[in-house]
């Protein structure tokens, strides 16, 4: 109990000093004002009192209920004076703090009380492809400190937090505690390394992908802690020279998982329920089943690319497949065990 009472001794004045919070205490002040009177001077019953308190301040005027003596009626007038005063007051206040967060939002100056969100971290090409990428699925956050940064990532409407992605304090007000996944580009690996370090001294389970400038630096990005690291310039350098001669393998990288034209890669995890669950690929036949082909099972963080067919497909592992969105829609309903196909 005197936990409590030194907590609401040290918050109280803080709680108070909000403009809101005044607000409300100023409105149930008149509320209160308006039942007393009318359960005293008038002699109404308690909640007859309430009733009439809110019916007189709302200026509704039901007629059901007037004052019936002098005193009660300039009781009344001033409780309608005040009362139209506390909506107008209140009005203000609400627009005021709408407009202001609004404005702090659209500043970056917000803390991210949201869970489950993808933060990212920097500001590159390639952030901008991941949040189209992204598109509704998941709120994204960008912090970064840059004016610029700010405006492009209020173009692309994502929102955003002022601040510096390699100080703990600044990650903190972007929730990367709370946050499904964190990209890290920071156009520079050192910048990369510094603020993957932050983000694990905050959390050390959070899922981090980052960008490597340098293949070298790949190792030492995950020995920071980064879950995932890609290197675009190894990938593009490699799919340039593959396309030297007739290039389809380049073709096929771009169409399947940059364009998406005819078909796109995506993963599905296996469920209990799933049709395929205890099964071997043999068995399962998914391509004969969705039309789907599967090209690669995950299970803990491990990648088997094209599953032999003894392969025993497990509850909790991720079939990386490669098809059209019907097929995947089918997939799904299969691994998460609506069987809709024959």
């Amino acid at each position: 109990m005197n936990i409590i009472f030194r907590v609401l001794r040290r918050s109280l004045p803080l709680i108070v000093k909000e403009r809101m919070t005044r607000v409300l205490i100023w409105i149930l002040g008149v509320i209160a004002y308006g039942t007393l009177g009318f359960h005293f001077i008038e002699g109404q019953p308690w909640t007859v009192s309430l009733y009439w308190t809110f019916v007189t301040i709302g200026t509704v005027g039901y007629g059901d209920y007037s004052p019936e003596t002098t005193l009660g009626m300039f009781f009344t007038i001033s409780l309608i004076v005040l009362g139209i005063g506390s909506f107008a007051i209140a009005i203000e206040a609400i627009v005021d703090f709408l407009l202001t967060r609004q404005q702090m939002r659209v500043m970056g100056l917000i803390n991210v009380e949201k869970s489950r969100h993808v933060v990212i971290c920097g500001w590159t090409e390639s952030t901008m492809e991941c949040i189209k990428e992204i598109g509704k699925e998941n709120e994204i956050f960008v912090i970064d400190e840059d004016e610029a940064v700010r405006q492009k990532a209020l173009k692309n409407k994502v929102n955003f937090v002022q601040g510096d992605p390699t100080r703990i304090r600044d990650l903190e007000k972007a929730n990367v505690k709370g946050a499904k996944a964190i990209i890290v580009d920071m156009g520079s690996d050192s910048k990369s390394i510094h603020c993957i370090l932050g983000i694990r001294k905050i959390d050390q389970n959070v899922r981090i992908i980052a960008e490597a400038e340098r293949y070298e630096n790949i190792e030492q990005l995950k020995l920071a802690g980064a879950t995932q690291v890609i290197s675009p310039f190894v990938i593009s350098g490699r799919l340039m020279y593959k396309s030297i001669d007739d290039g389809y393998e380049a073709m096929f990288v771009q169409d399947v998982l940059a364009e998406h034209t005819s078909r796109e890669m995506k993963e599905v995890m296996v469920t209990e329920n799933s049709y395929f669950a205890g099964k071997s690929v043999l068995e399962a036949d998914i391509h004969e089943r969705t039309g789907i082909i599967l090209v690669g099972i995950g299970d803990s963080g491990n990648l088997a690319i094209d599953p032999s067919r003894d392969y025993i497909i497990q509850p909790g592992n991720i079939l990386l497949g490669i098809g059209k969105p019907e097929e995947f829609e089918k997939l799904e309903n299969e691994c998460m065990g609506i069987n809709k196909t024959k």
